[in-house]
């Protein structure tokens, strides 16, 4: 397959707000999924006769839609840095936005083992990036 997209040189600067762009929409699609999904009991989210109701509501809609321009952007990202370097990256800063937004809005707690497990993602993604 002939690739129709010519190269060119990208700066660190933009592959790292591609990275932060994509990790932000990825996080704020998931909240909107959780926050949809959070109106729903259990039982009624797994009986067939609910689905239609649970998956058109706006909000389920719109965290499909901001987590589908992720993945646009994702791919964009995966054309600009090898996937070894950006899948790491990617999954540490998903952690730690998803990990402020369940504490801020879902009122999910944040105890010290989490913060400490952060810092250890960010510690294995730098020693896996200079290695």
């Amino acid at each position: 397959m002939i690739d129709m997209l010519p190269d060119f040189d990208i700066s660190l600067l933009t592959r790292i707000i591609l990275v932060v762009l994509t990790s932000t929409t990825a996080s704020f699609g998931n909240t909107l999924l959780k926050a949809g999904a959070s109106r729903e009991s259990g039982k009624e989210l797994l009986e067939v006769r609910h689905l239609p109701r649970t998956f058109l509501k706006p909000v389920i809609l719109g965290g499909v839609a901001v987590y589908g321009v992720s993945q646009i952007l994702w791919i964009t990202v995966l054309r600009i840095l090898d996937l070894s370097q950006a899948y790491p990256l990617m999954i540490g800063l998903n952690f730690t936005l998803i990990m402020f937004i369940a504490w801020s809005y879902f009122k999910e707690p944040v105890s010290a083992g989490k913060l400490f497990g952060v810092g250890l993602i960010f510690a294995g993604i730098a020693l896996a990036a200079a290695g």
